[in-house]
């Protein structure tokens, strides 16, 4: 629905000298899934964004969370008629 917030990580923290908490859980990274309905990973022809170790944190919580995850390429969501 074009009302559903989201937040994006990239946007929302300084990657650089930003306090994330003296633990994981205490992260904005961890405390902005946990509210969540779900997590939205866009990855590009190479899934660099799975290098990234933010990235794999994230998607580690969501699935330590069980949060929905959804997963999209250029060419759509994963696991829909078109991917």
């Amino acid at each position: 629905s074009p009302l559903t917030p989201i937040w994006v990580c990239t946007f929302a923290n300084s990657q650089f000298g930003e306090n994330f908490g003296p633990t994981l859980e205490e992260s904005p990274f961890f405390r902005a899934i946990s509210v969540a309905e779900g997590t939205v990973l866009v990855v590009d022809r190479e899934a660099g964004s799975l290098t990234r170790i933010w990235c794999g944190l994230e998607l580690h919580f969501t699935d330590k969370l069980q949060k929905d995850l959804q997963v999209y390429t250029l060419s759509g969501r994963i696991g829909s008629q078109l991917v």
